[in-house]
């Protein structure tokens, strides 16, 4: 065998040629990338923004929620105090001297004057002559005019064309409620103590009882 010829194959198989020949082939064939991969990248960074969105505005929303609650609880609180009797005398304010009691401001007259009097004198502080509603109420008036030697006009009326008391404002007096002493008679209006209420002549001097009525607070 000539050895020359080996030598020379196997050098020409080792020659830095073809090396460079064989290389830039398998280089450019490994870094080549198909071009569904670059679609995928861009897509999969575009679902990644979507989905960060998507936990932001979750945990916006969660925080609503969470901090709902007690606004609607504070909601139904505020609606139930509005809805509370009024009997607390706290949640009204009445003018000085007035006394409050439910959702009235009561004024005891430190004058005497006539019934029609009276009227127009509560009209003038933007009140009526008093409408006793229940007998608790009446009690409590009675309550404070007790010690009080005077007596003290209220708002009812004998009609005599009816025949029948009514209050000041056109209701009729319920038997059950009060019952007067004295005649029932034409221009006979009812006074109150501390004990019993009576008809008086609606000319004659006596103190008088207002009321108004206030909003809550």
């Amino acid at each position: 065998m000539d050895t020359s010829k080996v030598y020379g194959n196997a050098k020409t198989f080792r020659c830095p040629g073809y090396k460079q020949a064989f290389s830039p082939s398998l280089s450019s064939d490994v870094c080549r990338c198909p071009h569904w991969h670059h679609l995928a990248l861009k897509f999969g960074g575009a679902g990644l923004i979507l989905l960060l969105l998507s936990l932001i505005g979750l945990s916006v929303l969660v925080r609503f929620l969470v901090q709902k609650p007690p606004i609607e609880k504070c909601s139904v609180a505020a609606q139930e105090n509005s809805t509370e009797p009024t009997g607390k005398s706290a949640i009204i304010e009445c003018p000085r001297y007035w006394h409050p009691h439910w959702n009235k401001c009561i004024f005891i007259t430190q004058i005497s004057r006539s019934w029609a009097e009276g009227r127009d004198d509560c009209s003038m502080k933007d009140a009526i002559l008093l409408l006793i509603e229940n007998k608790e109420e009446l009690r409590f008036v009675q309550n404070l005019i007790k010690g009080k030697e005077q007596l003290f006009f209220v708002g009812l009326k004998y009609v005599q064309k009816e025949k029948i008391w009514k209050w000041i404002n056109g209701s009729i007096l319920n038997p059950n409620l009060l019952q007067i002493t004295g005649k029932d008679q034409e221009n006979s209006c009812a006074i109150i103590s501390h004990t019993e209420v009576f008809s008086d002549s609606c000319s004659s001097d006596n103190h008088w009882i207002c009321q108004k009525t206030l909003k809550h607070i």
